[in-house]
C-alpha cells in the first residue's frame, strides 16, 4: 500500500463538456469550468468518473478529456484520473496513456462491468490496472458493484496484492464499513467519500477528502463545510451540510446530472446536455430554477 495520501479536502467529479448535441467533447467548455472550479478554491478533480460519464465516452475520447484537464490544471492541484468502466484492457490503455499525461497524478477503477459484486473479480481487474503503471491506484466503491459480502478486514487484505494500491473512494451509504476500512488499515488508506449527502459524516468517520457531482455548482459550500470542520466550528459544517442537502433533494426530483449542468449553463459555464439520459425539458429547467431561487441562501 502507498503511504503518500494525495487526495485531501473537496474534489469536484468533473463534469464533462460536450457540444450542444452531446455528440463531441467541447474542449473549451472542460477548460472553463476548470478555471471557474479552480478559482473557487477546489483541492483537486476527479475525471471521467460518473459524473464525467465516462462509460459512455469513446477510449479516445477519455484519453482526450484527461490531456485536456490535465493541461488546464497544469499542476495547480492534483488530478485522479477514472479508467474503470470499460474492459480491462481498455482501462489498462487508459491508466498507461494517464501515466504518460504530465498532470495526471492517480487513476482509479470501479469494479468490471462485466463482474460487479464479486470481489475476486475486482481484484483481477484493479491488479491488471495497478500493474499497468506507477501511478497510485484507488477503487471506487459503488455501493451497486461493490462485493457487500465482505468484511472490511476481507477487502484490505485482498487490496494487499493490488500494485500501488493508495485508497477508496467510497460511494456507499455504510458509514460504519467506511469507518472501519479506516480504522483497520490503521489510517494507512486514503479515505474519499463519495456521497454529497453525507459529506459532514464522512469526516467525522475520517475521511480525508470528499468528491462530488455537486461540488461542479457549490464548491465553495463545501470547502466551507471542510473548514468549519477542520476549526472545530460543529454547528456552521452542520448548517453547510443542511444547506447542500437542500439542493441535493431538488436536484434528485428534477434529475441530478442534468440539473447539475442545466445550472451550470446558468451560470456561464454551459457543459452541454448529459449523454446518459435526457436533458431537462424547457418547463422541468424553469421547475429547477424556481426551486433553486426559492431557497433563502445562494448556492455557490
Amino acid at each position: 500500500m502507498m503511504t503518500e495520501k494525495l487526495a485531501r479536502g473537496i474534489w469536484p467529479a468533473l463534469c464533462t463538456g460536450f457540444d450542444d448535441t452531446a455528440e463531441h467533447v467541447a474542449t473549451d467548455r472542460i477548460q472553463a469550468l476548470l478555471r471557474t472550479l479552480i478559482d473557487a478554491g477546489s483541492n483537486g478533480f476527479f475525471v471521467c468518473g460518473g459524473t464525467g460519464e465516462g462509460r459512455f465516452m469513446s477510449v479516445a475520447e477519455r484519453k482526450s478529456v484527461a490531456e485536456v484537464a490535465a493541461a488546464e490544471v497544469a499542476g495547480a492541484v492534483p488530478i485522479i484520473l477514472q479508467v474503470g468502466g470499460a474492459s480491462t484492457e481498455d482501462a489498462i490503455a487508459l491508466a498507461q496513456h494517464a501515466a504518460r499525461t504530465q498532470g495526471i497524478n492517480a487513476v482509479a477503477s470501479v469494479a468490471p462491468i462485466d463482474q460487479p459484486n464479486d470481489l475476486d473479480a475486482a481484484v483481477e481487474h484493479y491488479t491488471a490496472i495497478g500493474a499497468a503503471t506507477d501511478l497510485p491506484f484507488y477503487v471506487y466503491w459503488l455501493m451497486g458493484e461493490a462485493d457487500k459480502r465482505v468484511t472490511a478486514d476481507r477487502f484490505l487484505e485482498a487490496m494487499q496484492g493490488v500494485p500501488h494500491f493508495a485508497g477508496v473512494k467510497f460511494t456507499d451509504y455504510n458509514l460504519y464499513l467506511f469507518g472501519q476500512l479506516i480504522d483497520r488499515s490503521g489510517g494507512a488508506i486514503n479515505a474519499i467519500s463519495g456521497p454529497d449527502e453525507m459529506a459532514l459524516p464522512a469526516m467525522v468517520m475520517g475521511a480525508e477528502a470528499a468528491i462530488g457531482t455537486t461540488y461542479n455548482i457549490m464548491p465553495k459550500l463545501y470547502l466551507q463545510m471542510r473548514a468549519a470542520f477542520e476549526g472545530g466550528r460543529l454547528d456552521e459544517a452542520m448548517d453547510c451540510q443542511n444547506r447542500a442537502n437542500r439542493v441535493i433533494r431538488i436536484l434528485i426530483e428534477h434529475g441530478v446530472l442534468a440539473g447539475v449542468k442545466a445550472m451550470l449553463g446558468w451560470r456561464g459555464t454551459p457543459v452541454g446536455p448529459p449523454r446518459q439520459g435526457a436533458p431537462l425539458s424547457a418547463i422541468a429547467e424553469k421547475a429547477l430554477r424556481a426551486d433553486i431561487d426559492a431557497l433563502d441562501f445562494d448556492v455557490a
